[in-house]
């Protein structure tokens, strides 16, 4: 490629901000350019600007050539683990303050601990008050509104000091007029404090979830303002052109606009990229049926997709708050690179939930951290080469992270060198018990599907875990360190609109199906206006859920539009059909309900894609040799390749340690990895590679990348 048509090609950037470090992607003309740089959790702007300055530079593109920047970040799930957002003060319908503290009658995840207690409402109880009115189920009437309680309530929490206020009253999701009067009240007595309601936040039934989700989007409200907008306005400050766009919870894009109107879309950002970015790789090798390994420095999440369709769910939680927000469906844990490990009651060995993060991170990072994590512990095995971490960009100190697995192990009476493999065998039985929960747990197996590991440690521990779920099919990206920004630039545009509708599936509910699906399409169709989407590039989509009478869970099954008036009993059969694939039987005789109409509007984007690579006329060899720990405790010569070295088609056997610019796969004896065309690392045990239909399939595999 000429320099000039270089600099004439319009440029992509995707941005990834995790605890850990900030992962960044410039994709232009068919070429990939990534980069890893450290997060700064004191404005995550720096560390942001400061990669796009280095990552622009590295391409040898000027920022002003920037058309697209996509973002993701873990920021509103940061805000909760340490606490740091105002205080903000409920207004409810009298009687229902205390719909946070009851909550539902569940004792997960372990109904047997006796240790357990509920989780701290977000609203303290003196902050939260009732007012007088009463709205019915189909939207009527019962009480006005009392505004002399209202005044009443809102003037004691200006008092005390709230910077915002969530109004959430009873059944406003069927007739918000009263919600919105208190709002103009609000405006009135305490203009300078900001108001969530529930009637723009979230339309659907179900108490507690919508009064739990209206308090966290009053609770992210202001510090996620803060964070985009300084954001916008660092990246306008160094003259970059493009109109960012944030990940949502759903797996699409919006606005920063479009998310400050509704900050619950992006309360679990940082995690969907790289779901959305295995998805499309794993597309890209034939690859439909997989489950999904993001293990950064802080935790590991994990997903699965059936049918190259990531699955989606309404109702999730965000720290111990449920969330009635469509995200990817995925489990998080407290598994990741920087992961401590510490001695319970001076007997037991355990590893995080907490982190070491970024600052002062591992302690091998010589930055003041002094307790043992996961880093440390695959360092002292020989996983890790602390020379070339992050592609040489930070050398790691062997000896502090020795030092620091001593002070665990002396306790226990172990060498350093059990107590390390001892923290990674316990790391990797949580991820073994993440996978379980996606996959055995929702009656699949996992040996029918492809782990794609991914992350910054992914690739580290992704082998172990196969082995331990007996998964014959591993594989891993190019830059696995950088997946989960490359996932943003193989994004759309997503916005999901949702009303409760109850009513008995029938034909004599087509005038009030009709009429609400035709006010959720032109929500829809404003927030792609709002979005500056093309409309030869929009898809509607409609859904519905249903349930049968009397049951207190539904299934989402999508809904044609034009066939509305004539689909009644063919909806009732596919909702039997899928009860039955689903729980394992059917009512065929009991009434359908509708519960909720759903819209989804998609705006279509141009995507990324890894590039083909040419072939070498022969093989590379491997940078030399390292001594390294396997699981069973033998210390064994492994082979240490450099990925940048490398060819498509290029085979290795294990033990070997493949080091990336921004990750490490380890390869244990009796595991073979393969190169396709796109540089894509096929993982497999070394019976089924040498096989005759082990080899067909990865041939095929890598023909088709």
């Amino acid at each position: 490629m000429s320099p000039s048509n270089s600099l004439a090609s319009p440029v992509s950037i995707g941005v990834d901000t995790g605890g850990t470090h900030t992962d960044l992607v410039l994709a232009q003309a068919g070429r990939l350019v990534t980069l890893k740089v450290p997060s700064t959790p004191h404005d995550l702007s720096l560390g942001i600007i400061d990669g796009v300055k280095r990552i622009c530079e590295r391409a040898g593109v000027p920022l002003s050539s920037v058309g697209r920047f996509v973002y993701a970040s873990t920021f509103v799930t940061n805000l909760f683990v340490e606490g740091k957002a105002g205080r903000i003060g409920l207004l409810t319908t009298q009687g229902f303050r205390d719909v946070l503290e009851i909550g539902r009658a569940s004792r997960k995840p372990d109904v047997y601990d006796i240790h357990w207690r509920p989780a701290r409402p977000i609203v303290p109880r003196q902050l939260r008050f009732g007012v007088r009115e009463r709205m019915s189920a189909r939207g009527e009437v019962i009480e006005a509104l009392d505004e002399a309680s209202a005044r009443e309530a809102l003037a004691a929490m200006a008092h005390a000091g709230v910077d915002c206020i969530a109004i959430c009253l009873l059944h406003a999701y069927a007739n918000p007029a009263h919600e919105r009067r208190l709002a103009d009240i609000a405006a009135e007595l305490c203009p300078e404090v900001e108001v969530s309601l529930s009637s723009e936040v979230v339309r659907e039934f179900r108490e507690y979830e919508r009064t739990s989700t209206t308090c966290i989007s009053a609770f992210i409200r202001r510090p996620i303002r803060a964070h985009l907008d300084g954001l916008k306005e660092a990246l306008r400050a160094q003259s970059v052109p493009a109109s960012p766009f944030i990940m949502r919870g759903n797996g699409g894009l919006s606005t920063f606009d479009a998310s400050l109107r509704s900050p619950v879309a992006v309360t679990h950002s940082g995690v969907m990229g790289g779901i959305i970015g295995a998805t499309a790789l794993a597309a890209s090798c034939g690859i439909s049926d997989l489950i999904t390994l993001d293990m950064g420095g802080t935790s590991a999440d994990v997903s699965l997709v059936s049918g190259g369709v990531p699955v989606l769910t309404h109702r999730s939680r965000i720290g111990a708050h449920p969330l009635l927000a469509p995200t990817l469906d995925m489990v998080t844990i407290g598994a990741g690179g920087g992961s401590v490990a510490w001695v319970d009651g001076g007997v037991a060995l355990r590893v995080g939930p907490h982190s070491a993060g970024s600052v002062p991170g591992p302690a091998c990072y010589g930055q003041g951290g002094t307790a043992p994590t996961v880093t440390d512990a695959n360092l002292v095995a020989g996983r890790l080469d602390s020379e070339y971490f992050l592609g040489g960009a930070r050398a790691l100190r062997a000896d502090l992270a020795r030092e620091a697995i001593g002070r665990v192990a002396r306790p226990l009476g172990m060498t350093d060198e059990a107590t390390a493999l001892g923290i990674l065998a316990i790391a990797e039985a949580h991820m073994v018990n993440a996978i379980r929960l996606v996959s055995v747990e929702r009656g699949l197996d996992p040996r029918d599907f492809t782990l794609v590991a991914f992350g910054g440690a992914g690739a580290l521990h992704a082998v172990s875990l196969a082995q331990a779920l007996s998964i014959r099919k591993v594989l891993i990206p190019p830059a696995p360190g950088n997946l989960s920004a490359m996932g943003l630039l193989c994004a759309d545009v997503r916005h999901d609109h949702a009303r409760t509708l109850f009513a008995r599936l029938g034909p004599e509910l087509l005038p009030r199906l009709e009429a609400l699906y035709d006010e959720l399409i032109d929500e829809a169709t404003a927030s792609l206006d709002q979005d500056g989407i093309d409309i030869p590039a929009r898809r509607v989509l409609l859904s519905a859920d249903l349930r049968y009478e009397g049951q207190n869970y539904e299934l989402n099954l999508p809904v044609s539009g034009a066939q509305l008036a004539s689909e009644f009993a063919e909806l009732s059969a596919r909702f039997n059909a899928q009860h039955q694939r689903v729980y394992g039987y059917q009512l065929a005789g009991r009434e359908v309900q509708v519960v909720n109409l759903r819209v989804t509007a998609l705006g279509t984007t141009q995507k990324a894609r890894w590039p083909d690579h040419p072939h070498r006329a022969e093989d590379a060899r491997p940078q030399g040799v390292r001594s390294v720990l396997t699981a069973e405790g033998r210390r064994v010569e492994a082979a240490v390749w450099r990925f940048d070295a490398l060819g498509p088609g290029q085979r290795f056997a294990g033990p070997a340690v493949l080091d990336y610019s921004g990750a490490t796969l380890y390869l244990p004896p009796g595991w073979v990895a393969r190169l396709d065309a796109m540089m894509n690392a096929h993982v497999a045990p070394a019976s089924d590679a040498d096989s005759p239909d082990g080899g067909a399939a990865g041939r095929a595999q890598g023909e088709t990348a």
